[in-house]
């Protein structure tokens, strides 16, 4: 072929690589603004924290986007995490650049625990946003924030259920528990005239209200009087807080 021949073929080459880079066009920066890196963070589900970045594009969309903010303890966004996202018109392509989180459920969410964290930890923050088919998500750096637990004031909750049990037999005592911290120490204790015949403590972790815990006894067939004897059960959070609550166990 001559040299003359090749040139049409290498111009409409040049000409499609063109008006590909053309479509593609370039990502858009996305920038952490609030809070900044080192920031320490009280994570007793009673401070809120406000995070804001920016979305910067460098040419107009031709497609909505998705812009989606991720918190979790580790870095890689793999383990445990909490998300929000959010679509956007090509009108307005950064509709999402602010979020306030409250409460306990996006610690829970980050930190991958029903509890509230009982000592200090690192918490990772990003946004990325998917901005056309085809390409790549633009995602910010990763921001850290110091996670650091608050002063625990409140005591356990914690619910006992008095029950009926025969002589010779097993007597079972249910009871629920629950507390931010997640971890609670229980003790039990059976009593006759306000004495203590017998007591159980145990730890229980990532305590939750609608599970039921047990404290059981053994019952003789003799040398035991029939009549009102009381369980009480005290619960312990990790910062000191108890409560302690009461129930009748009838012995026939």
């Amino acid at each position: 072929m001559s040299l003359a021949r090749r040139f049409p073929l290498v111009l409409v080459a040049a000409l499609a690589t063109a008006s590909a880079a053309s479509a593609d066009g370039t990502a858009p920066t996305v920038t952490l603004l609030t809070p900044a890196n080192g920031t320490s963070l009280t994570l007793d589900g009673k401070h809120a924290t406000t995070f804001t970045w920016s979305v910067a594009f460098a040419q107009p969309q031709t497609e909505p986007t998705t812009i989606t903010f991720m918190v979790s303890a580790d870095p890689t966004f793999q383990g445990p995490h909490y998300t929000e996202s959010r679509s956007c018109a090509t009108t307005t392509p950064a509709c999402f650049t602010t979020t306030t989180l409250a409460g306990t459920s996006w610690i829970n969410a980050a930190t991958g625990s029903n509890g509230l964290p009982s000592r200090a930890l690192t918490l990772y923050w990003h946004v990325s946003v998917a901005w056309q088919s085809g390409q790549p998500s633009a995602n910010s750096p990763n921001g850290l924030l110091n996670g650091v637990p608050g002063v625990d004031k409140t005591p356990p909750r914690i619910a006992v259920k008095g029950t009926t049990v025969r002589r010779g037999s097993r007597a079972r005592v249910t009871f629920q528990l629950a507390d931010d911290s997640g971890t609670v120490t229980a003790k039990a204790r059976l009593l006759y005239h306000r004495k203590t015949l017998l007591s159980s403590t145990r730890t229980f972790t990532d305590v939750d209200w609608a599970n039921t815990y047990v404290f059981w006894f053994d019952v003789p067939r003799a040398g035991v009087p029939t009549g009102n004897y009381s369980v009480c059960v005290r619960a312990t959070d990790l910062h000191g807080n108890s409560a302690q609550r009461c129930a009748v166990v009838r012995i026939r």
